[in-house]
């Protein structure tokens, strides 16, 4: 594990996936679809919707998954993937070393980083706890392509772990999340050190460090 990820410690990885959730007891409405979810009317309208209905699916779909932890991870994957740009965040992570990569390697990393993000937030879920989660109002109307959603985990302990989403509007006026900041902890760069790291360790071969990928996630320090 990094020097990064060691300064931010918590129990279990269940905070890192309940940084991407909101208690599905918050919002009642009935779930949107993709697209009208992305183009809800804030971006915190936005993050509270895709949340809500990741969880409602998660607690629906319980006793089949427990039976299948296969199933898990397809529910994960079906409900982020519309709402996260992994071919800009996987090119941000590569960094420098994205120009030396060839077109099938690019391809195949942001497959790997996809598949490790998404089996990390299940195992996370299996360990969800229902901590009390507050997305923070806007500073006023958003104007231009990017916003940030700024989000508050209250843990068992009472400690507050701020959380910030970055997103931007694609092509079409859709909302992504192109990244996150846990507890002061920027994901992106995080993810973006250890290919670099990993660049070293593997003596400069792209294809080594695809094949080695596992995220190297901080998890936050509880008192």
């Amino acid at each position: 594990m990094s020097k990064l990820a060691k300064m931010v410690r918590f129990g279990s990885m269940s905070i890192l996936v309940v940084s991407m959730m909101n208690p599905v007891h918050a919002v009642t409405t009935q779930a949107a679809t993709a697209s009208s979810m992305q183009k809800a009317s804030s971006p915190q309208d936005f993050m509270q919707q895709a949340t809500n209905e990741l969880l409602q699916k998660i607690v629906e779909d319980r006793p089949q998954y427990k039976k299948n932890p296969e199933l898990l991870y397809q529910i994960v994957d079906s409900n982020i993937s519309p709402y996260v740009d992994f071919p800009l965040v996987a090119k941000r992570v590569m960094g420098q070393y994205y120009r030396q990569a060839s077109d099938s390697q690019r391809q195949r990393f942001v497959v790997v980083f996809k598949n490790s993000l998404v089996r990390t937030y299940g195992n996370g879920l299996a360990a969800y706890d229902h901590q009390t989660i507050n997305i923070l109002p806007g500073r006023g109307p958003v104007s231009g392509t990017k916003a940030s959603v700024q989000m508050e985990i209250i843990n068992s302990s009472g400690q507050s772990i701020p959380v910030t989403y970055e997103l931007q509007r694609d092509g079409r006026g859709d909302w992504m999340l192109e990244n996150v900041v846990l507890n002061g902890v920027n994901l992106g760069l995080t993810f973006r050190n250890q290919f670099a790291s990993d660049m070293e360790q593997y003596h400069n071969s792209i294809d080594q460090v695809i094949s080695h990928w596992v995220p190297d996630l901080p998890k936050v320090h509880q008192p």
